[in-house]
Parts: C-alpha cells; sequence; structure tokens
C-alpha cells in the first residue's frame, strides 16, 4: 500500500489505511463520515504521491503541527509533525505577535507565535497534495441535543457515566498505566474504578508539598489509597524543583501559562523513572460536571443586570460582553481581559487587541456556553497543550472528556441539582470511596508557584526585557510593575506568571 502511517497509533490501522486508499473517490461529507469516531490522532503519507492527510481528534492530547506558506525549507513546501520542535528544524523562525492576545487571555494560544507555522484544531482533518491544502471539520461539539437533567432520568445518567468510565480505563490495561490521585474526589473515583478492574495493584502518584503545608493534600490522597488497596508514591515538589523545572522546560516551543504544567512534568519526570508511560487523569471532571463555582457565579450575569464595577475586574468585563452579545464566559483559565490588555500595551499604540472570545461563539446558552466553551479548550487550548507537552514522558488519558456530550446534552440543572452530585452518589452507591472523600470540601491542585518565583527573581525586569529583544515598548513599564506590586500582595499573580512565561519563552527562541 502507498499509504503509511506515521505516527503511532493505539488502533488497528488496518481501517484507516482502507479509508485512506478510498480518499480519492470521497467527497467532505463521506469524509466526515468515516472519522466520525476516531479516537485518536494521526498523520499519514502516501509515498507514491506525495500526499499527506492527517486527523486530530477531540480530547486526544496529542498535537499536530504543520508549515505551509508556500516557500520552500529543506527542499520542500510543506512539513508536518506531532512535535513542534522537530517541525522547527529547518524553518527560518519568524515571530508572529498575533498569538500574544489569545494567550493573554487564555493561558495559551492555537495560533502559533511562529509565521507560517499552524496547528490543526481538535476535530479537524488536513489533506495536502500537489502543493494544495484542504481542510474540514469531522467532529464537532456544536448541535449537541437536550436531555432534562431530572429524577426520571438520573439512574440513566449515572449508569452512563459508570460504564464509560470503566471501559475507557479498560483500552489502557496492557500498557501497564499508574493514576494520579490528589486526594479529591474526581481522581479518587477514577482511581478507585481502576483499582476494581485492575488485576495487579494500582501504581498511584501524588504531588506533595511539605515545604507548604497550606498546599499540600497528601493525607487524602493516602486516605484514598488505603482505601482502594493502591500504592501511593508521593513526591514531594519543592522550591528548587519547581524552580529547575520551570527553567528548563519548553513545552513543545510554545508559551505555557499554567503553573499547573510544571508540577506535573515534575511527576511525570517521577512516573517515568518507574517504568509507567501511560497514567489516568480526573481532567474533564469539573468541566462536565459543573465542578467550578465560576460556573454558578458567571450566570448570574447571563440571567440579570448587575450594578456597575470597577473597569480592571472581571465583572466589567463581563457586563461588557454582555451589551455586545458575545458569550459572557471565558473559561476557567481566563486571564487577562480587553481593558487590562489595553493597559498593557498602552505604550504600543499599534499592537492590535482582538476578541478571542469570538472563537467560542454558538448556540447554546448559559450553562451549556460555558461547558462548551471548557470542552473547546480542553480539547486544544491549554489542557491539551499541557497534557499533551508531558507525552514525551508519561500520556496522560482522560476518561471524563469521553463524556463532554453527554454532559453538553443536559440542559440547565434543576434547583436540586447540585455540582457533583452524580459523581457522589456513584461513588457511595457503588461503594468505591469513604464518605471522608465523597463528602469533603473541594480544593483542587494549586501551587505557590509565585510564591516561590518572587524570591528569586524580578519578575517586572524579567517581564520587560522583551521590550529590548523586540526593540519596542510592547509592554507598558508602569503597568507592568503595578501588577508585580499587586501580585506581591496575592492579586492578580495570574497575569504576572503568563508574562513571565511569555518574557523567558521569547527570550529562549528569539532572545
Amino acid at each position: 500500500m502507498p499509504w503509511q502511517i506515521i505516527t503511532n497509533l493505539e488502533f488497528p490501522s488496518v481501517e484507516i489505511l482502507e479509508f485512506l486508499e478510498n480518499l480519492e473517490f470521497l467527497d467532505e461529507k463521506s469524509i466526515a463520515k468515516n472519522l466520525a469516531n476516531l479516537q485518536r490522532t494521526f498523520i499519514a503519507h502516501n509515498v507514491k504521491t506525495n500526499e499527506y492527510f492527517a486527523a486530530r481528534a477531540l480530547f486526544c492530547h496529542k498535537g499536530i503541527y504543520y508549515f505551509f506558506d508556500g516557500q520552500e525549507f529543506d527542499g520542500k513546501k510543506f512539513k508536518i509533525s506531532k512535535n513542534k520542535n522537530e517541525l522547527l528544524k529547518g524553518i527560518k523562525k519568524e515571530l508572529d505577535l498575533g498569538a500574544l492576545s489569545e494567550y493573554l487571555s487564555f493561558m495559551s494560544a492555537k495560533k502559533s507565535f511562529f509565521k507560517s507555522v499552524f496547528e490543526l484544531r481538535a476535530g479537524e482533518y488536513l489533506c495536502y497534495k500537489n502543493g494544495k491544502l484542504k481542510k474540514g471539520v469531522f467532529d464537532s461539539l456544536k448541535d449537541v441535543g437536550i436531555l432534562d437533567c431530572d429524577e426520571k432520568n438520573l439512574e440513566f445518567l449515572k449508569s452512563r457515566i459508570l460504564s464509560t468510565l470503566e471501559k475507557q480505563i479498560s483500552l489502557y490495561h496492557s500498557q501497564n498505566p499508574c493514576a494520579l490521585l490528589s486526594g479529591g474526589l474526581d481522581s479518587s473515583l477514577l482511581t478507585a474504578l481502576f483499582a476494581r478492574q485492575s488485576k495487579q495493584k494500582v501504581q498511584a502518584f501524588n504531588l506533595a508539598f511539605l515545604d507548604a503545608p497550606h498546599y499540600d493534600e497528601s493525607e487524602f490522597a493516602r486516605a484514598t489509597a488505603d482505601f482502594t488497596g493502591c500504592k501511593l508514591h508521593s513526591v514531594n515538589l519543592g522550591k528548587k524543583d519547581f524552580l529547575d523545572t520551570f527553567y528548563a522546560s519548553d513545552f513543545n516551543a510554545e508559551p505555557l501559562a499554567d503553573s499547573a504544567s510544571i508540577a506535573l512534568r515534575f511527576l511525570c519526570e517521577k512516573i517515568a523513572s518507574h517504568g509507567h508511560s501511560v497514567a489516568f487523569s480526573a481532567e474533564g471532571a469539573d468541566e462536565c460536571f459543573l465542578g467550578y463555582d465560576l460556573y454558578f457565579r458567571v450566570l448570574e450575569f447571563y440571567r440579570c443586570d448587575m450594578a456597575r464595577y470597577p473597569l480592571i475586574s472581571k465583572d466589567s468585563e463581563y457586563l461588557r460582553r454582555k451589551a455586545l452579545g458575545l458569550p459572557i464566559y471565558g473559561g476557567f483559565c481566563e486571564v487577562f481581559t480587553r481593558y487590562q490588555k489595553e493597559l498593557l500595551f498602552a505604550d504600543c499604540k499599534d499592537f492590535s487587541i482582538d476578541e478571542p472570545i469570538l472563537a467560542y461563539q454558538n448556540n447554546y446558552k448559559e450553562l451549556r456556553q460555558m461547558r462548551y466553551m471548557d470542552f473547546r479548550i480542553a480539547s486544544e487550548g491549554i489542557v491539551a497543550k499541557k497534557l499533551g507537552a508531558m507525552s514525551d514522558l508519561v500520556e496522560i488519558k482522560t476518561p471524563f472528556f469521553a463524556l463532554a456530550k453527554l454532559a453538553l446534552s443536559l440542559e440547565n440543572p434543576s434547583p436540586n441539582y447540585k455540582p457533583k452530585e452524580l459523581l457522589k452518589s456513584i461513588a457511595k452507591e457503588q461503594g468505591l470511596l469513604s464518605d471522608e472523600i465523597i463528602y469533603r470540601k473541594k480544593k483542587g491542585l494549586s501551587t505557590p508557584f509565585l510564591e516561590w518565583v518572587l524570591k528569586e527573581m524580578d519578575a517586572s525586569s524579567e517581564i520587560l526585557k522583551a521590550n529590548k529583544i523586540l526593540g519596542f515598548a510592547l509592554f507598558s513599564e508602569v503597568f507592568v510593575r503595578e501588577l508585580e506590586r499587586k501580585a506581591r500582595r496575592g492579586r492578580f499573580k495570574q497575569h504576572l506568571w503568563s508574562l513571565l512565561c511569555f518574557a523567558r519563552w521569547l527570550d529562549k527562541h528569539f532572545g
């Protein structure tokens, strides 16, 4: 066969190869139909015609990157890879600041910071042939029907959730997976289901913060491990470990502003050293089951008019979007608002500030719109980039995201519905977890990232080096230094961190 799969496949490739052999006879609708249930991302090459075909599945966190601008490099006009660092070899790296506004909004950007370099979106495919590039959509999270979240459907929902999670876990038994266990409800439930299926003692890994006990939740991870019969490996993360990992990490050649990615990178190095190449993560449970308090806070802005708020605040931004008919919710990972960007770029009048939120416009209402946006961010934004950047060490599987379309089908919950109630019921009825874990107050993984960083450096000066590298005042010195002052008092920490991560990336690649 002239077609060859040039990425590793975790599923039988015969069906994909048969599809590719008939590709020239298929229209866009037929291609989408053939790929509709794709669970993995792949790149294929036709050695006879020099044709490429690639498809990126939803919630498969491996990216697909390609270079295309009609100009040759290394004798080629087109290059494609699952690794951006590999793709950049042989290319003259040219900076494209068009990605900066989206990055500042969502801690990462789908658009590349390198000119003529692109990333295939989740649920899209591309075909390159005879110097022409064609793209299409085969899977999306739009137009999902509605299922009432009422009493008569609760048993069906719980059964569907349980069977889906069990099936997702069973797919990887042969790969000696381990579990990421924070001690929260989501990771504990997933670990318990894994332990119930596994014929061997499950190995679970947890991050401890012995030097910062306020952040440490090891005791809850230990309680879950004891209850489920798992072996817990508690890995301590200290300031030096965090900073060393921060300075060494490149995250697939793009800036990434999620501090949890630093902690996760450190943990994945330890997991890999124990011989594991696959790990289960509970990422996605909060998006599926409304685990963020922010959902219900923003819901107020959808349903009623609010009083005035300071321009610098998120609340003011929500009202601005409502007035303009934009999606109000900016995602669980939103950082800079439009007004904050205007202050940041105050000394650079030529910098264009766009509306990244427009990429998430859809026909859903209220909580469904919020879920949709977070699922898109998870499938191609900060979550996908964070987990994808670990794949050279450990491939992280996220079974909860298999429930995304089911979650989207649930219209706004009834007054009796509480976040995570379905998961708590499953854990209780199945005897999977102790009451201590089921009913503990949600905390979520966080790290003392900025406290550690601010003790070691003048963050403002590090950020403002970007102006020297670029040769013009992109960032306002007054605003950056004010951000650092506020961050040292515990406010706008993520804003300062986002700028610091970008400045470090810029220095590494263009300094």
